[in-house]
């Protein structure tokens, strides 16, 4: 066992926090003309994507089937409020189409110099998001795919953070580094769940006040993480 890496959250912590799949959704009903309350979309959301369900496992469900898994559930939800079946797949089609397209996502401003500056030190960078199956493609559009060892995806793997079998994973795909971090805005699904799995971690994009005890280090900026590894390379 040897080496050190750094595991990174991907929404709210690389990127600004957004409502992807809520704007994609709505946005893709608006130009059919349909209006569904903005209530009833986000509740029927977290009702049906993966990420807001880890208790739940979905091995044999991922990849290109996760994605028909969820449009099984659209399309429920298209006729529980009466979107005519000939817009079915056009809409899925733009949903899908919105979600891959990396413009519709907010780099944090310091988020490639400190990618960047980690390599430099020696740190290999993977991601591990709750996200869809192409994220690695997004990364990638975004020019940040030379920082980057290898992408743990839930929808790949079938487990969501915070279950212990995606970090155990992520652990696997690094070899096994002996020092490693978990970062993260999430003090539930990236924080408390890399804890327990033995990570170090380091919760990002929050004040004081909302450090738990599963918080090693906090930095309300990313580039705040440098000092932290820094100071770990002097020890």
């Amino acid at each position: 066992m040897s080496g050190k890496a750094l595991f990174w959250d991907f929404d709210g912590t690389l990127i600004h926090p957004n409502e992807s799949f809520f704007t994609a959704l709505s946005t893709s009903l608006q130009k059919y003309a349909y209006e569904i309350e903005s209530q009833k979309i986000r509740a029927f959301l977290r009702a049906t994507c993966s990420w807001y369900k880890p208790e739940i496992s979905y091995e044999g469900m991922t990849g290109a089937k996760w994605w028909e898994e969820l449009f099984r559930a659209f399309i429920a939800f298209y006729k529980e409020n009466r979107v005519l079946p000939e817009h079915w797949k056009k809409l899925n089609e733009m949903f899908q189409a919105y979600i891959l397209d990396y413009k519709n996502y907010i780099l944090f401003d310091d988020a490639r110099a400190v990618l960047k500056k980690s390599r430099q030190m020696g740190y290999e960078n993977y991601i591990i998001s709750n996200n869809y199956p192409e994220l690695a493609d997004v990364i990638g559009d975004f020019g940040l795919s030379e920082y980057f060892s290898g992408y743990i995806v839930s929808s790949n793997c079938g487990f969501e953070k915070p279950r212990e079998e995606i970090f155990r994973h992520a652990r696997s795909v690094a070899h096994d580094p002996d020092i490693l971090y978990m970062i993260g805005d999430n003090p539930v699904a990236d924080i408390a769940g890399g804890k327990k799995a033995g990570y170090k971690t380091i919760l990002v994009h929050r004040e004081e006040q909302e450090r738990t005890p599963e918080t090693d280090f906090l930095c309300r900026e990313l580039k705040d993480i440098l000092p932290v590894l820094e100071e770990h390379d002097c020890l």
